[in-house]
């Protein structure tokens, strides 16, 4: 019931998008290599992401109350996005943000489902609708 086009469906939080290590190494290598490149490389930083060792937040104080935000001299951060540029910059931030919000403990994936749609989490209710309404298209479709 879930493709590619579906507007509910599951998102990998915490997972690097492997589209924008693409993009850039198809600007930067051959397009033989740039494949092979853009793989390693977001294997590289999502393996990164997981060490527990790594933790590129810092605790500030907002209105009396201690938050966690992403620590944007981190030296790490700010060599990737010297040597790899914004886009890849965005997509490991994004992750890591992901990943430091929805399982901070354990720096692995985790699975949510998502309004792809309006970019955000899932109600239980859209997910119901959803395939409700896809059954009875797929009903529809084989009869």
């Amino acid at each position: 019931m879930i493709t590619t086009r579906t507007n509910i469906g599951i998102k990998r939080m915490g997972e690097i998008d492997h589209k924008a290590f693409q993009d850039t190494c198809k600007k930067r290598f051959h397009i033989e290599d740039a494949n092979l490149q853009a793989t390693k490389l977001c294997s590289l930083w999502q393996e990164h992401l997981k060490n527990p060792k790594w933790h590129p937040f810092k605790v500030v104080e907002v209105n009396g109350n201690p938050q966690e935000i992403l620590d944007e001299d981190d030296e790490k951060l700010q060599n990737l996005k010297q040597e790899w540029g914004v886009q890849i910059y965005v997509v490991v931030v994004t992750a890591l943000k992901e990943m430091n919000e929805y399982n901070p403990s354990g720096q692995y994936i985790i699975p949510e489902l998502w309004n792809f749609k309006e970019d955000r989490t899932a109600t239980i209710k859209e997910v119901i609708s959803y395939i409700v309404k896809n059954t009875k298209a797929l009903k529809r479709s084989k009869s």
